[in-house]
């Protein structure tokens, strides 16, 4: 497969910062670039949600310049996306100004919904792909994953921005999530970040490719989309907390158990 001829274009979060991202130079770029290939984009904006305030969002482009399906992070990063309690900790004497704008918090299901207008370079004709969207440290919440399978979803992105985490653990915990997320869902991850690992990642949890950390680079795969959903997918972690109750309840019928005083018989 040539690197013009791909279905869809994933990028990472946060890498277009705009007041407005649909009258910005930047959209008109990433629309004339979608035009060009003649497929969607998801690229990852912040813009401008009033005083203070700003939203983190990842926004499909499709190829005739028209703005799509758009998603807002749910789960927030405290003390990096936004500050709790931010009067109160200003009235303290903290450095609440390091932080100085609070994300607005999404309110809708973990989905993108890309319209196709022609059969994908497989060969298979499909109207729409169903993505479940999970920026950035939210794919360690297996619920935000879920929501969009639940929903139909048949390849789960990660679009994500470690600029903060200079090393390699945390980034490679997140791919390490990635992975779980995968298996969980039986869907392939495509995780894209300008400043962590960007790959592809199979639904049974193996890095098919990757990049280093900080790679300026283009990745292509061939990635399945996949229907149906696991039994982790339904029941979620209910039995493992049902077993762990069980166990610490059993445990702690033991030790009453032991406690009790022997008795002996007497005449």
């Amino acid at each position: 497969m040539s690197s013009d001829k791909v279905d869809l274009v994933v990028w990472p979060e946060n890498v277009i910062d705009v007041a407005d991202f649909a009258v910005s130079p930047e959209y008109a770029e990433i629309a004339a670039e979608a035009g060009r290939l003649d497929v969607p984009f998801l690229v990852g904006v912040t813009q401008d949600a009033g005083p203070g305030r700003f939203t983190n969002r990842q926004v499909v482009v499709m190829p005739d310049g028209s703005i799509g399906d758009q998603y807002d992070k749910v789960r927030r990063v405290p003390f990096g996306e936004y500050i709790p309690m931010r009067g109160v900790l200003r009235a303290i004497g903290a450095p609440v100004d390091q932080v100085p704008t609070d994300a607005v918090s999404g309110t809708s299901r973990g989905l993108l919904t890309v319209p196709l207008d022609k059969a994908t370079i497989s060969g298979d004709a499909i109207d729409e792909v169903r993505v479940a969207t999970a920026i950035s440290w939210e794919i360690f919440f297996a619920g935000r994953v879920n929501e969009g399978v639940e929903d139909g979803a048949s390849i789960v992105i990660n679009p994500t921005n470690g600029s903060s985490y200079r090393g390699t653990i945390l980034q490679t915990q997140q791919l390490a999530s990635s992975r779980v997320r995968a298996i969980e869902s039986a869907r392939f991850v495509v995780q894209a970040a300008p400043t962590g690992f960007s790959g592809f990642i199979s639904n049974a949890g193996d890095v098919v490719s990757r990049t280093r950390i900080g790679d300026d680079a283009v990745i292509i795969a061939d990635v399945p989309l996949r229907t149906g959903r696991t039994w982790y997918s339904r029941l979620g972690d209910m039995p493992i907390v049902l077993v762990m109750l069980g166990a610490f309840a059993y445990l702690l019928m033991r030790r009453f158990d032991d406690r009790e005083p022997a008795k002996t018989r007497t005449k």
